[in-house]
């Protein structure tokens, strides 16, 4: 039975991540028979958009590794930023045609908020590689073609840079496309690597805290676990969005789950804002209409991210000393916390070493990861006293 868009009893064809798509698009796709993707970017504003992305920076190694063999392909490249905002599209020139006449070209935005399920929209939402054919597109005007995309990520910060995408026919969604996608994003990453970021005097230690810690120019504020809340969920969509900032309602539902405590958000931001204000001359300051912070604040979660990214598990775990607020329960701040330990767990046991495996073990959400304590024992040398401490831990559980 094929999935369509208008018709939800046989969306159950779909894979689990479609389907999740699917239903998100349908809140905010009204009529995908007709729906074409809005054009956010035109003239002036897409070249300033190109020039200031930091993507541009790696747009010649993107070329030469993606849209040179794309176009012997038949296939076209598109690179957008974190918003689902296509800034270049290059490729076959007969693809571009027919790209152009579905509303996929510079400019245009793809997100699953603008034009529902599509390659670069599902990569944004869900942070990962993924593949979507044709008719799997939640609206019509994107089935005539097949696409693989990937996220792009700051090496240097976590941050959320943008979308790489190879759109076109059945070659688009090839065994090889996303591997393909992913050697170029690793090489783009690379060289951005090496174009230094300028740290910022603001940091929010929010890791294995019951209290977290806000530190401005290195002096330290203990927080309260709302107010933490609050200032992590703001700096975090802050990269994600690109600083555009959440509304109150935004906000209620990361804190609350719900929109319905709107009031109670606006009371909290209001005395968040006093304490940041209490602090004399500081760069940080709450801004509203959308609420957003005035200034880039560094995270641990951040961080932890980023070395991730890098395959750097020893800074990682230098950094990581803990779930993220554990003492929180808001929706925003918990699935946070799932994926940063869940990327944190995946990277250690696929390609961590020995004394990686030991140093997560130490970890209270980690002791007892049956798991990682096998390969710790496969990985450390025979004569090392943390794998005599593994044994000893280990019958000590089966005697108990």
């Amino acid at each position: 039975m094929q999935a369509l868009p208008t018709e939800p009893n046989t969306w159950s064809s779909l894979p689990p991540v479609l389907r999740e798509s699917w239903r998100r698009s349908a809140q905010k796709v009204q009529d995908p028979v007709r729906a074409l993707p809005p054009i956010e970017l035109d003239g002036a504003e897409l070249a300033s958009h190109r020039r200031t992305h930091p993507l541009g920076l790696v747009l010649p190694v993107l070329r030469r590794l993606l849209v040179q063999p794309a176009a012997e392909a038949g296939l076209i490249v598109a690179i957008g930023d974190a918003r689902g905002r296509l800034l270049w599209v290059d490729g076959a020139r007969e693809t571009l045609r027919q790209g152009e006449r579905s509303g996929f070209q510079p400019g245009a935005n793809w997100s699953e908020q603008a034009i529902g399920t599509s390659a670069p929209g599902l990569a944004l939402a869900t942070g990962g590689g993924v593949q979507v054919h044709r008719e799997q597109h939640f609206s019509y005007t994107a089935h005539r073609f097949s696409c693989s995309a990937a996220p792009v990520h700051h090496p240097g910060t976590g941050e959320l840079l943008g979308v790489v995408d190879l759109t076109g026919g059945d070659h688009a969604v090839a065994v090889h496309s996303l591997p393909l996608l992913w050697a170029a994003i690793s090489a783009a990453q690379a060289q951005l690597r090496l174009i230094p970021v300028e740290p910022s005097p603001i940091r929010l230690a929010a890791l294995g805290r019951q209290a977290a810690t806000l530190s401005i120019s290195g002096s330290e504020q203990p927080l309260g676990l709302r107010h933490a809340e609050i200032l992590f969920l703001l700096g975090w969509h802050r990269q994600q969005r690109r600083g555009q900032g959440l509304s109150a309602e935004e906000l209620a539902e990361l804190l609350f789950g719900e929109p319905a405590h709107e009031v109670a958000v606006r009371a909290e931001l209001v005395r968040l804002r006093r304490l940041l204000l209490s602090r004399g001359s500081t760069p940080l300051a709450l801004l509203s209409r959308p609420y957003r912070l005035s200034a880039p604040v560094q995270l641990d979660a951040h961080e932890v991210r980023a070395a991730l990214i890098a395959g750097d598990h020893q800074r990682a775990l230098e950094i990581y000393s803990g779930e993220l607020l554990p003492g929180s329960e808001a929706p925003g701040v918990l699935r946070v916390r799932r994926e940063l330990s869940t990327q944190l767990r995946e990277s250690i046991l696929s390609d961590g070493t020995g004394e990686d495996l030991w140093r997560y073990l130490q970890l209270p959400e980690a002791a007892e990861d049956q798991e990682a304590i096998r390969l710790a024992l496969r990985l450390l040398p025979p004569a090392a006293p943390e794998r005599a401490a593994l044994i000893a831990g280990v019958e000590s559980s089966a005697a108990s």
